[in-house]
């Protein structure tokens, strides 16, 4: 299969970033930029005119950040990169992970997803150019921090460290999508044919429907195992890797 060869990511050190760049990694063929808070829009105008493909996975996220910084880290980041290359005059395939609060738009968060999201269908449609916008559930796996802004991660790392896990509704649904399926997705787009014209936003193929009270009863089960276990594929076995992925890095 053949891949575009020069990729940024920016957001490279976050979540999903690192696990997309861990995976990317893999391709010996593949020469990978990291665009991070570090960088400039300067270093990037230095480096734009060779990218082939364009993974935009930064922004402001964290729940206690103000209106101000979800519109700068998440509307605003995303505009300054559409300028920089359309200030280049080049038409670069982009793809942004976006969320599923961009429908919503119930708070700061979701407002300034949906007008970045705006930000980057316009480009596509000006410059004739595929981007893809993955609108996303909640999503759960290696490297994602506790304590931030995924119950999961947060609840990992209280069981591993013997804390308290608090639930106050156990029939609260929930829709998971696992981090290495979803940047197995990211990476099939670099070779996929993709119309945005037509339609530029896209939902992980996996994804798993389940209960708070279901997280919680599985996490219960993970600690109380006296031997590894082995589940089939799915839900509970993609939980349980991350779990063991936890307890394996819990004094780091």
């Amino acid at each position: 299969m053949k891949y575009k060869k020069n990729i940024l990511i920016a957001g490279a050190k976050g979540f999903l970033g690192s696990n997309l760049l861990t995976k990317l990694t893999r391709f010996n063929n593949i020469n990978i930029v990291e665009f991070n808070r570090n960088h400039t829009f300067q270093d990037l105008e230095k480096i734009i005119g060779s990218i082939e493909f364009i993974y935009h996975l930064a922004g402001k996220v964290y729940p206690k950040s103000n209106d101000e910084e979800f519109f700068k880290g998440n509307a605003g980041l995303t505009k300054d990169i559409i300028h920089v290359i359309e200030k280049k005059q080049l038409s670069i395939p982009f793809l942004m992970a976006s969320s599923i609060h961009a429908e919503l738009q119930k708070n700061a968060y979701g407002t300034s997803k949906r007008e970045a999201e705006i930000y980057l269908e316009e480009y596509g449609k000006r410059n004739n150019v595929p981007v893809w916008i993955y609108r996303l559930p909640h999503v759960f796996g290696e490297g994602c921090k506790p304590n931030y802004n995924s119950v999961i991660s947060t609840w990992l790392y209280n069981s591993i460290h013997n804390k308290e896990i608090v639930v106050f509704d156990r029939s609260i649904p929930m829709t998971y999508v696992y981090v290495q399926d979803l940047v197995d997705e990211f990476i099939d787009c670099l070779n996929t044919q993709h119309d945005s014209t037509t339609d530029c936003y896209c939902k992980p193929k996996i994804t798993y429907d389940t209960t708070l009270g279901d997280v919680v009863d599985y996490l219960d089960e993970f600690k109380n195992l006296n031997t590894p276990a082995s589940y089939d594929e799915g839900f509970k076995a993609k939980l349980y890797a991350t779990y063991l992925d936890y307890l394996n890095h819990k004094d780091s």
